[in-house]
């Protein structure tokens, strides 16, 4: 039989555990902004953050979307802007300039 007080302790070790892993637990993460895609230039004033490509061996645009859209994103962007679809070769492509809007 355990005593009372091997089981108190047991219990205030155990909540330490749980208190110390809570607080190690990493913070939620921030909720992610959506990219807009656009096949048009924003009136927006913005500065351009680079280019995006996805290169597809299917007929499958939705897929180069979200594609586009995670590139995008890496690179902190709030919309692709002039998004175009070509195919040549077997592949489809498309690509399309990451830009964030400028704060005024």
């Amino acid at each position: 039989m355990v005593s009372k007080s091997a089981l108190k302790t047991l219990g205030q070790i155990l909540l330490a555990v749980f208190i110390s892993a809570f607080l190690a637990a990493p913070a939620a993460a921030e909720e992610k902004k959506e990219v807009i895609l656009s096949t048009i230039r924003p009136d927006q004033n913005h500065e351009i953050l680079g280019l995006v490509s996805y290169r597809s061996s299917k007929l499958d645009p939705e897929k180069i979307c979200k594609e586009l859209t995670k590139k995008a994103s890496k690179m902190g962007a709030d919309s692709v802007t002039g998004i175009r679809f070509y195919s040549h070769a077997g592949y489809l492509y498309g690509t399309g300039t990451a830009i964030r809007f400028k704060n005024e």
